[in-house]
């Protein structure tokens, strides 16, 4: 069943259909939260949190305004957002890390390691940053996409992203590992 034929069923108050609309959309609603609050148990309670608001609030839902997967995300990333006002993500700091990495020469358990880092990297920047790298590295989404999402123009979605990229780049130019920093954040 198509995402219209869900909405339009939970939008009449079927709860079957609502609990069908829940199961196709969780995991990108955990992975989302996952990846900005980087805390399984957070993940968790902003899935539940998401969905209570999605099933109060789906009657304001507008097709015409945007795809039910960008208003979806922009209900996530509010939560998401909220949370990490709540609290500040402990980090883990790059010498340790680094050092860790030197010192075990498995190229399988490096390459683990490495993406640790660069996990811990994009952990560390500013909110709006880490979410475009989050919005369109880990999720895969367009320049528009992301715009609606933030509710900001393309061009901030733009400059965001190649401060966040620039950051990014600098930090880990300073950290050694097994693979090229301009592969990884070109």
């Amino acid at each position: 069943m198509d995402s219209a034929d869900l909405i339009h069923r939970c939008q009449t108050g079927d709860e079957e259909g609502f609990a069908a609309l829940f199961h196709q959309y969780k995991n990108l609603v955990y992975r989302t939260a996952y990846l900005m609050l980087d805390d399984a148990g957070e993940a968790e309670d902003v899935l539940q949190e998401v969905f209570v608001q999605v099933h109060r609030s789906l009657l304001t839902f507008d097709p015409l305004k945007g795809s039910f997967t960008t208003w979806l995300y922009r209900v996530t990333m509010n939560h998401c957002l909220s949370q990490r006002r709540k609290r500040r993500l402990p980090t883990i700091s790059l010498d340790k890390v680094s050092a860790a990495a030197l010192t075990e020469p498995q190229s399988l358990v490096n390459r683990v390691e490495d993406e640790e880092v660069v996990r811990q990297a994009v952990g560390r920047l500013n909110t709006k940053l880490r979410t475009v790298v989050i919005l369109r590295y880990y999720l895969d989404l367009s320049y528009a996409e992301m715009a609606e999402i933030l509710n900001v123009p393309t061009g901030t979605v733009k400059s965001r992203l190649d401060r966040a990229l620039k950051t990014l780049r600098q930090e880990l130019e300073m950290v050694p590992c097994t693979w090229p920093v301009k592969e990884v954040v070109k």
